[in-house]
């Protein structure tokens, strides 16, 4: 699983009972302490749904998804064919990917590097730019 990225400031309470408090944009990695509460305010990662089943972004952000491998035969993107097999493509916040196969592929999903310039990156620079008003 992806690096998680704190889309807001909140607390979250560690399986532990301690809390923990959690500045915006700060991350995480998958192999963190487990957390018991408010693992909703950090980026989520997608899966491969059953082929011809949408996988859902459920992220504020656009992210951005590869498929390889496998056995593919269509792939759309917010139910628009795509005319491709494999390949990267951007799902937008709420957005959905769906792959029909018969030999399930590689699905992979990474943030989306915020455009030159600037000193956040990342799924915060995305969310930022996309939502200037905050939550």
């Amino acid at each position: 699983m992806a690096n998680k990225y704190a889309l807001q400031p909140f607390t979250i309470r560690l399986a532990s009972g301690a809390d923990h408090f959690v500045d915006l944009g700060a991350m995480r990695d998958s192999a963190s302490a487990v957390v018991t509460t408010a693992p909703s305010m950090f980026a989520t990662a997608m899966t491969l749904a059953a082929s011809t089943v949408a996988s859902l972004n459920p992220n504020p952000v656009p992210v951005s998804v590869t498929i390889t491998g496998g056995t593919v035969t269509v792939i759309t993107v917010g139910g628009v064919v795509t005319g491709l097999t494999t390949g990267t493509f951007t799902i937008p916040p709420g957005g959905t990917i769906a792959v029909t196969y018969s030999v399930a592929p590689t699905f992979t999903m990474a943030d989306i590097a915020p455009a030159a310039g600037g000193l956040v990156n990342g799924v915060l620079a995305q969310y930022l730019g996309n939502v200037i008003a905050g939550p």
